[in-house]
């Protein structure tokens, strides 16, 4: 076994993370009032916890780089829903 073996197979997962932490964060914002209970505690938990793992993943990206189109369109596609989740953070109160 080599010792890219590893490397490779992070790289085939990239963005993927930061995307997996926020599909709790939809879940609780279609199925449940953000407002209530500690539901809005836990969005912000999770909202903050997938950015921490977008900056993981960019320093990786900036350590390896990042050649096939598909993970710059899964990169946009984790910015896009991190951004929609805090609008919807910032205006339900």
């Amino acid at each position: 076994m080599s010792d890219t073996a590893p490397a490779r197979a992070a790289a085939r997962v990239t963005w993927t993370l930061p995307l997996l932490a926020l599909a709790p964060l939809a879940a609780i914002g279609v199925l449940a009032d953000r407002t209530s209970g500690g539901w809005n505690g836990i969005s912000w938990a999770l909202w903050t916890l997938s950015l921490l793992l977008v900056a993981v993943e960019w320093t990786a990206v900036l350590r390896r780089g990042t050649h096939r189109s598909t993970r710059w369109g899964m990169c946009g596609v984790v910015h896009a829903v991190l951004a929609w989740q805090l609008i919807a953070l910032l205006i339900r109160p």
